[in-house]
C-alpha cells in the first residue's frame, strides 16, 4: 500500500514539473517570472515530436509570455507567445545552438508545425497556428 501511495505522489510531482518527456514547464513559462504557462497541449505534443525527431537537446529561447511581457519584448498584440487561461501559447522559439536552421525547419514541418519564423541568425520560432505561414 505504501509503494502504491508513493508512486501516485512521485507521478503527481513529475507531471507538476514536466510539460513533457524532454521539457520540464520552468522551458517554457514565461521569462519575466510570474510563472504563466499556458500552452497548447497540441503545440507541446509537436514539440516532444520536433525533439524526437532531432534526436538532440533542444533550447527554448521563448514560449509562453504573459500579456505584460509580450508587451514589453515588443510581441504582436496577437502573438501565438501571447499566453492566457482562454489563449494558450502556441509558440516556441528554438535555439540554434548545437542545431543547423535547415534542420530545425524540416524537422518542425515534418512534426506539424504550420507558422515557421526563418529570418532570425540565432533561433527558429515556431507555432502551432491553423494555417501555413513562413517568413
Amino acid at each position: 500500500m505504501l509503494n502504491w501511495l508513493w508512486e501516485l505522489k512521485w507521478l503527481s510531482l513529475v507531471k507538476v514539473m514536466q510539460a513533457s518527456v524532454s521539457f520540464k514547464w520552468s522551458e517554457l513559462e514565461c521569462k519575466c517570472g510570474c510563472k504563466t504557462r499556458y500552452v497548447q497541449d497540441e503545440a507541446i505534443n509537436k514539440l516532444q515530436k520536433l525533439r524526437d525527431i532531432l534526436q538532440k537537446p533542444m533550447i527554448i529561447n521563448s514560449a509562453a509570455r504573459c500579456p505584460l511581457h509580450n508587451v514589453r519584448v515588443g510581441g504582436s498584440p496577437k502573438s501565438q507567445h501571447r499566453s492566457t487561461k482562454q489563449s494558450p501559447s502556441t509558440a516556441f522559439d528554438i535555439s540554434l545552438r548545437g542545431l543547423t536552421k535547415e534542420e530545425v525547419i524540416k524537422a518542425a514541418e515534418f512534426a506539424g508545425f504550420k507558422g515557421v519564423g526563418v529570418n532570425y541568425k540565432s533561433f527558429v520560432h515556431v507555432d502551432n497556428r491553423k494555417y501555413s505561414a513562413t517568413w
